[in-house]
């Protein structure tokens, strides 16, 4: 039986990560528009990478041992590292923030639940409904998002492209979760874990770069990164990585269901988007049948 307390802190400090990254989901759709998508993850990962190599040298260099025993898992998570963040920037340049975090990180909790069933892991009754119903949202919305182009910068092909990619995007975190949760039962912290997860990601957009046009770099385009990667990916990052070392893996990918609402809230804080009552009521019903599950699965920890 996982610590109750132990569980609570995963939790919150998934919330944390939530709050984080929907801030910057809601930011990065205005500065995509004018910088490369490829530019800003291999030098954000690059600063990223080394932020957490310079606190794990100095903290946790024993670590390092236990990390490398099982090279096919470090491999397997660079893999899907790639796909997270491509995937996840490529969605959010094409959809409206609050549509491609309900896609992104709303149909994880029905992978996840879809993989324990396959391995005949136990999941309640409460939980496979609330997935179900999560389910059904993200699939309304994606047809709404096609048929009336909510987003109007973009043509309806690059709609469907970008929904695809965060669904996609969806499949690849919850991967990510349960191969993060292996090293986290291995005891190998947050930090050490994450200054070796994204080479593979910088070494591809580094390839990809010099094939790129208009690649504009200024002042501007350097502080944005900077930004990104210190205060919305670092930071961000640490704190999912500790919520999926202390809660269960179920737990961090039915918490990342409440991203959508946190989103759809601050871009109407900021003006970033006119409310829409459809979007709003599947969001609200998403953050709602989460919040249920999240509730019955802690009753029973």
């Amino acid at each position: 039986m996982m610590n109750k307390k132990e569980h609570f802190i995963g939790v919150f400090c998934t919330l944390m990560y939530i709050l984080i990254a929907s801030i910057q989901s809601v930011m990065l759709n205005t500065w995509l528009l004018n910088v490369n998508v490829f530019l800003i993850v291999a030098l954000s990962f690059f600063v990223v990478t080394m932020v957490f190599a310079i606190i794990s040298f100095l903290k946790h260099r024993h670590v390092y041992n236990s990390l490398f025993s099982k090279p096919y898992l470090l491999i397997a998570l660079n893999l899907l590292s790639v796909f997270n963040w491509l995937f996840y920037f490529i969605a959010v340049k094409y959809l409206e923030p609050s549509v491609a975090v309900t896609l992104t990180q709303g149909i994880g909790p029905v992978s996840m639940t879809i993989y324990l069933l396959i391995k005949n892991q136990p999941v309640s009754l409460v939980t496979r409904y609330c997935h179900f119903v999560i389910f059904i949202g993200a699939i309304s919305l994606s047809l709404y998002t096609v048929i009336y182009s909510v987003h109007n910068v973009y043509s309806r092909p690059e709609l469907v492209l970008g929904i695809i990619i965060a669904i996609m995007c969806s499949i690849s975190i919850t991967a990510t979760v349960l191969i993060s949760k292996q090293f986290s039962i291995k005891e190998i912290p947050a930090s050490v874990l994450l200054s070796v997860r994204f080479p593979l990601l910088i070494i591809i957009c580094s390839i990809v770069l010099p094939f790129q046009n208009n690649i504009v770099i200024n002042r501007n385009t350097l502080l944005i990164i900077l930004y990104v990667s210190l205060i919305g990916v670092s930071t961000s990052l640490y704190f999912l990585q500790k919520g999926i070392e202390l809660a269960t893996p179920l737990t961090v990918s039915t918490v990342l269901a409440l991203s959508p609402m946190t989103v759809f809230s601050i871009q109407l804080i900021n003006n970033h988007m006119q409310f829409n009552s459809f979007i709003f009521i599947i969001i609200a019903l998403i953050t709602i049948v989460s919040m249920v599950s999240i509730g019955y699965d802690s009753k029973k920890t």
